[in-house]
């Protein structure tokens, strides 16, 4: 079934939080390199982070704070939508403005309803446009959009005396994943969610022993296939302040037990990315 979590931040302390799901043949122990990023979820998740940006939200035992409308990892965190056999290409030839239809350079998997990106050639950034597939030609090549193109897109392939190739075309990049983390507050308040991936030390108080022993929390985060939408807190703070919409601090080397990384996922209308 498809889900919908609605929340103001996210603490993972220590545990995980998955989305997606592990091979029930496979042990737990042999997750990290069989289970989940291989047995992506199927239906649709979102993620709704509506947090205010007033709210600081503090780790325990006055150990610091996360900041506001956050998802911090100090434990697991697993995101992994359906894998897709190509999320960027190009045109093959010129799309016009006024066309409903663009020619890709290869083949897609992508399914009606989607949405995705066309890039300006030109010189103007504002001329990237966003549209929704309308049909897909049964060889995969032709994109049928719900709206006309606005503005040209151009392919232009020229061979110079001396040899040198020149190749221009516009790129083509999928924007919807069947996971999605979402801030539903305007864009343009600069001020969406962030995932905060870091570690903590704090002194927990042991009853039996009557002592107060050190404990230490290290986060993790495995990203695939996932839409991040309206991400990222603008503001003007210090530089130690890192307020992106994926902010990974003090994790030492990359770890093979303790994986951390992003593999095709959508950024999606952010003010302040990575």
């Amino acid at each position: 079934m498809n889900n919908i979590l609605r929340v103001d931040s996210i603490f993972i302390n220590g545990g995980q939080m998955i989305v997606g799901k592990r091979d029930k043949h496979i042990s737990i122990f042999e997750t990290f390199s069989l289970g989940w990023p291989n047995d992506p979820l199927r239906s649709k998740v979102d993620i709704i982070i509506n947090g205010s940006s007033t709210v600081n939200v503090p780790l325990p035992n006055s150990a610091g704070t996360m900041g506001p409308k956050v998802l911090g990892v100090f434990g697991g965190l697993d995101l992994h939508g359906i894998p897709h056999n190509i999320t960027w290409t190009r045109l093959s030839s010129t799309a016009l403005s006024g066309q409903t239809s663009i020619l890709l350079s290869e083949p897609i998997d992508w399914t009606i309803g989607d949405e995705f990106i066309v890039t300006t050639t030109d010189t103007n950034l504002e001329h990237t446009e966003r549209h929704r597939i309308a049909n897909i030609s049964s060889n995969k090549l032709t994109i049928t959009t719900v709206n006309p193109l606005v503005y040209t897109h151009r392919v232009i392939q020229n061979t110079f005396p001396n040899g040198k190739n020149l190749h221009i075309a516009a790129a083509v990049g999928l924007l919807t994943r069947n996971i999605r983390v979402i801030n539903p507050s305007q864009s343009s308040d600069l001020f969406g969610f962030r995932i905060l991936v870091s570690d903590y030390s704090t002194d927990v108080w042991d009853a039996v022993g009557r002592e107060y022993l050190n404990r230490y929390y290290k986060g993790y985060a495995r990203l695939s296939n996932v839409q991040f939408m309206n991400y990222g807190q603008f503001v003007d703070a210090a530089n130690e302040d890192k307020r992106e919409g994926i902010h990974l601090y003090n994790l030492g080397d990359w770890n093979a037990s303790r994986p951390t990384y992003v593999d095709s996922c959508s950024f999606d209308g952010g003010s302040y990315s990575a």
